[in-house]
């Protein structure tokens, strides 16, 4: 039985991160951030914005209050990323909405949403890091002389351009049999860092992103594996610095 014990414990730290292992959060911090993190996005889903705001940290409600707040219809805490001595948070939660993007405007999709929380006289917060809005596809912005803020400039079609063409995959298009797997590699040539996630589903297909912030010149990898009720489809992959949408055909053989 002791020999059974010490097997099973070794394959279940193995069967996970090691970060995991030495950055597990105390059981009543990862239960308050949850349920803070729950509460927002419930708000969030009953249009209830009013609610929200008593979340947001001193210094991030200006930036609620003149921000889009968008409609969930669902959400699932998906990932939580602790720091700073379990005082500071990423989560990722993946929020059902509505996407104003072709071909996505007759359904739903679940969209992974980041957000960052931290630690203030007890309770989570839900705040914007000033320097995170700084970073750009073009590496960080620098406010001008007198440190004032100056008018927004619309980029033109050619410098849209430019930005869609810094993050991309190495191939648009996969076949598989079933079965079989494969993988794409999604690069960051911009000089920021850039953060990208899967939208929706592909029936039947299992598909893993083993990173998802890319430093400048870095890459992640997608893997798809194709089970026996796999289908044919576009698999959705978002920039969310741009809002960009690569998307990636997948053809089940």
């Amino acid at each position: 039985m002791r020999f059974l014990t010490v097997a099973f414990c070794v394959a279940v730290c193995f069967a996970q991160d090691p970060a995991d292992l030495f950055n597990r959060p105390p059981a009543d911090v990862d239960q308050a951030l949850r349920a803070r993190i729950s509460e927002f996005y419930q708000d969030h889903v009953d249009g209830k914005f009013r609610q929200a705001e008593a979340l947001v940290a001193e210094d991030t409600k200006d930036f609620f209050y003149g921000g889009n707040k968008p409609k969930y219809l669902s959400f699932e805490i998906r990932r939580i990323e602790y720091s700073e001595g379990y005082t500071r948070a990423k989560a990722t939660v993946l929020c059902e909405q509505y996407v104003m993007l072709p071909g996505f405007t007759d359904k739903p999709l679940k969209v992974p949403i980041p957000s960052t929380w931290k630690l203030v006289d007890g309770k989570w917060y839900w705040y914007i890091d000033p320097e995170a809005l700084r970073q750009t596809p073009f590496g960080k912005m620098t406010p001008g002389p007198g440190g004032g803020s100056s008018p927004i400039k619309i980029p033109t079609a050619g410098e849209m351009n430019f930005i869609f063409a810094q993050v991309k995959a190495d191939k648009t298009a996969v076949s598989l049999k079933i079965g079989a797997s494969d993988q794409v590699a999604i690069i960051n040539g911009a000089q920021g860092t850039m953060s990208i996630s899967i939208m929706g589903a592909l029936p039947g297909v299992d598909v893993k992103l083993d990173r998802m912030d890319l430093k400048p010149g870095e890459k992640a990898t997608v893997i798809l594996h194709a089970g026996p009720d796999a289908k044919s489809g576009v698999l959705s992959i978002r920039v969310d610095q741009t809002n960009q949408v690569i998307p990636i055909q997948v053809t089940i053989n």
